[in-house]
């Protein structure tokens, strides 16, 4: 699943004071344990088309509720592109505990009775830790040119790391690995500007990759480069360069 989002741009970016709090841990099926600082929330909103915009003035206040709180990195309201129903929230939280004392904050329990009636499919909130992601608070704010993207990745365990027997070799690269090097390869990209893949606290196989790039035409670009063809071919368990599956 893949969106193509423009940010709510009057949601400018803010920081605040780090509150302490008891670190949990997030562990892959290969061992690695992952840290919950940052801590990490990708929230789906769905509304009726007619709700657009009402959920948009919800949306924005909530948003700007949330920056002003302790221990917020970054919150960003994004509306997905062709679809004005559809919203996205991306937090970062400098730990669980910040972010457990956002969800129960009056001004969020308002806003979540006020959006329930417009809501066609169910309130999707997902706990993210990093995989590999940059400092929140040093990524610049966007503008009005600025475009996202946020594709939702899961790999079945066995293929996350080595051995992964469906790959064109057992040994790897294999699905994380796959991941982290599209990642690291993209951020070098003309025009990317946030190339971040975060774990799903509660799923280890599920990740959600965070990109945001300068304009439309730095994003297009990318999508034709090597690099990501290459990805998405290692993906199919194909050859790198290939584009052609096996016959069934």
């Amino acid at each position: 699943m893949t969106s193509l989002l423009r940010p709510l741009l009057w949601l400018a970016v803010l920081s605040f004071a780090l509150t302490p709090a008891v670190q949990a841990q997030t562990k892959l099926s290969n061992g690695t344990v992952l840290s919950d600082k940052p801590y990490f929330v990708v929230t789906y909103i769905e509304v009726a088309p007619k709700s657009a915009a009402k959920a948009t003035d919800l949306i924005k206040a909530q948003t700007a509720a949330g920056k002003k709180e302790p221990g917020n990195l970054r919150m960003e309201a994004l509306q997905r592109i062709g679809r004005p129903n559809h919203f996205l929230i991306l937090e970062a939280w400098a730990d669980k505990g910040a972010r457990n004392a956002h969800a129960k904050a009056a001004h969020t329990l308002a806003f979540r009775k006020a959006l329930q009636p417009h809501l066609y499919n169910p309130y999707d909130e997902r706990p993210h830790v990093g995989l590999d992601a940059v400092d929140p608070t040093t990524i610049k704010p966007a503008t009005a040119s600025t475009l996202y993207v946020v594709t939702h990745v899961d790999i079945i365990p066995p293929e996350q790391f080595a051995p992964c027997k469906r790959q064109v070799s057992e040994s790897g690269p294999c699905g994380n690995d796959l991941v982290l090097a599209m990642v690291k390869a993209s951020r070098k990209h003309a025009g990317n500007l946030r190339l971040d893949v975060l774990t799903q606290a509660n799923r280890p196989n599920h990740m959600t990759v965070v990109e945001m790039w300068s304009d439309a035409s730095a994003q297009e670009a990318h999508e034709v480069t090597s690099d990501i063809k290459n990805f998405r071919d290692g993906l199919f368990a194909i050859p790198p360069g290939s584009g052609v599956p096996a016959d069934p």
